[in-house]
């Protein structure tokens, strides 16, 4: 458990000293002034639009720091022969768990930074609603899955560029089907309802993991609702980080 947890603690303080994450650190501030501008232009419902507009650029900034960082830091590893030195004093199943686990670590420290923000212009404007911190934990997970997604598509590819583009059509894909699932469930055939419920099965459900309209609006679905998509979750990383272990052990390094 030690070399597990000095594994995370280094793998997310580079992240953290990396000039990637306060890159977009940065560009969250901007838009966040850009929200500002958005909400303006709304008479009557400025208050919906910015806090809507604040949470998507949440999760728009979070997936692409932690899909971008983890390829990035894998990769400038593989190349450098950091990773070999890593395997040769930690055990494949420390390092590869470790490394998730601090990217997870950075997520989490990007959406509390990334909130304090957000909740403080919210504040400035007269506008905020305790609903929209709640929101954040969903989208927590959701990008705790996307690490898993990350971490695998690295193990897979030799190209850093085919890693980091079949990370982000995974987070594209299970945003989207959703809409292909209800349109192919109401008016599909047979055999594209199957074939589109596989897809909606193999993919995260991340319309599970959305509870934005609801924020915006100032509710939030019932508590259990909370330990339900926890354990959802919690049950799709353990089988990700399962793909991750058994793809990791077979390459060389």
């Amino acid at each position: 458990m030690r070399k597990l947890i000095s594994v995370a603690i280094l793998n997310f303080k580079e992240a953290i000293r990396d000039k990637f994450f306060w890159g977009i650190v940065f560009f969250f501030i901007f838009y966040l002034l850009f929200c500002i501008f958005l909400s303006k232009l709304s008479v009557g419902h400025s208050d919906k639009v910015l806090r809507n507009a604040g949470l998507i650029g949440i999760e728009l900034s979070a997936v692409t720091l932690i899909v971008f960082a983890f390829t990035l830091s894998f990769y400038r590893d593989k190349n450098s022969r950091m990773t070999q030195i890593y395997l040769s004093n930690f055990s494949r199943p420390v390092y590869m768990s470790g490394k998730i686990l601090g990217f997870i670590a950075l997520a989490l420290a990007y959406l509390l930074l990334a909130a304090l923000l957000y909740a403080s212009l919210l504040y400035l404007f007269g506008v905020f609603h305790p609903a929209v911190l709640p929101a954040l934990y969903p989208l927590f997970l959701k990008i705790a899955i996307i690490v898993g997604f990350a971490s695998l598509f690295c193990y897979v590819f030799s190209s850093s560029l085919l890693a980091l583009l079949s990370s982000l059509f995974i987070y594209a894909s299970s945003v989207l089907v959703v809409s292909a699932f209800n349109i192919v469930s109401a008016y599909g055939s047979s055999p594209q309802k199957f074939m589109i419920r596989l897809v909606y099965a193999f993919l995260p459900n991340m319309d599970k993991l959305d509870i934005r309209p609801l924020a915006v609006w100032g509710t939030l679905p019932p508590p259990d609702y909370f330990f339900a998509v926890t354990l959802y979750s919690g049950v799709y990383i353990l089988l990700l980080w399962l793909v991750n272990l058994v793809v990791f052990n077979s390459k060389e390094y």
